[in-house]
């Protein structure tokens, strides 16, 4: 299995409950590592929980940008 796949396996695992989907954790797992390659340790808890931060950070901007246009219209 590919470190990749198992991070992915490891952060559902612990986030089932928040309802993050796979192409969620492969999007922000993508970005976290784009974005700060320094700190990337190859999966660690401190990478989980660095990914969950980006996906509570998108589904915050979503929810925002859904407000927002009912509110307009």
């Amino acid at each position: 299995m590919k470190p990749v796949t198992r991070f992915i396996k490891y952060i559902l695992n612990v986030y089932k409950d928040d309802g993050m989907t796979v192409g969620e954790a492969l999007k922000y797992t993508k970005m976290y590592k784009k974005l700060f390659p320094n700190l990337w340790s190859k999966g660690d808890s401190l990478d989980r929980e660095n990914v969950y931060k980006l996906f509570l950070m998108g589904r915050a901007d979503a929810l925002a940008r859904e407000h927002k246009e009912e509110e307009v219209a």
